[in-house]
């Protein structure tokens, strides 16, 4: 690799890391952004004096717009349906949206300002953008070992330390079984570090848990309501977060 970043760099007259930016996705309100962001993607190549036309550049969808031809994955219509009329009227207009300001003093095109890294739109946006994040993270399975426990902690008023060692009483048993079903079911949380956390040496003692408590949850709806309580506590603390 370090042979071809030599040669790459030599043959293109150029220095440092071939990749040095790392791809990203933005999320863009489509409703107030879209038409500035596309535009602004299609005029980098002529803002960075690679062309002198957007549709001159290689590997730019825009003539594909111009032209009618379809590539791969390429839906246009969101873009093109902010102009009024039939298709052709719409590309008229669009064309005369990107390609208008070509000539203008300003050399590099206005970047759309983004938040945080993530998010191209105003404030009202982006709050309802994370609250969608915080619900969808805790769907894919994304809470943390410390909010579980806190959570179990709260419906079985048991304290956090006193979960950390295994003992005789049935709702300490409740406890660590809800915590260890959470954690393997609903979390990034490795056998490992639960069993750390439990102060137990076999792996398989977590694990056991998570079978003790799946079965519960079919045969014992007291068991299966605090489930049910704990994730409601979850729920809740990630859209708060």
């Amino acid at each position: 690799m370090p042979s071809y970043i030599v040669s790459f760099n030599k043959r293109h007259r150029r220095s440092g890391h071939v990749f040095e930016q790392r791809y990203r996705a933005l999320l863009v309100d489509k409703d107030n952004y879209l038409l500035q962001v596309s535009r602004y993607i299609h005029l980098n190549p002529v803002s960075a004096r690679i062309v002198s036309r957007p549709q001159d550049y290689r590997w730019s969808s825009y003539e594909s717009y111009l032209k009618g031809k379809g590539i791969a994955g390429l839906k246009d219509g969101m873009v093109l349906g902010y102009f009024a009329g039939d298709r052709k009227k719409q590309l008229a207009q669009y064309r005369e949206y990107v390609e208008g300001v070509i000539g203008e003093r300003q050399q590099r095109y206005e970047e759309p300002m983004t938040t945080k890294q993530m998010f191209i739109g105003g404030e009202e946006f982006i709050d309802k953008a994370r609250q969608r994040s915080a619900t969808a993270a805790v769907r894919d399975g994304h809470y943390s070992l410390k909010r579980i426990v806190g959570a179990v902690s709260e419906v079985m008023r048991i304290d956090g330390e006193d979960l950390k060692r295994p003992g005789r009483r049935e709702a300490v048993q409740r406890s660590r079984e809800l915590i260890s079903c959470i954690a393997r079911r609903h979390s990034d949380v490795g056998l490992g570090e639960l069993a750390r956390y439990l102060q137990v040496k076999e792996l398989s003692t977590p694990s056991h848990a998570v079978s003790r408590a799946e079965k519960r949850m079919k045969n014992d709806r007291g068991f299966a309501r605090r489930l049910r309580r704990v994730f409601k506590i979850l729920d809740h603390s990630s859209i708060q977060a």
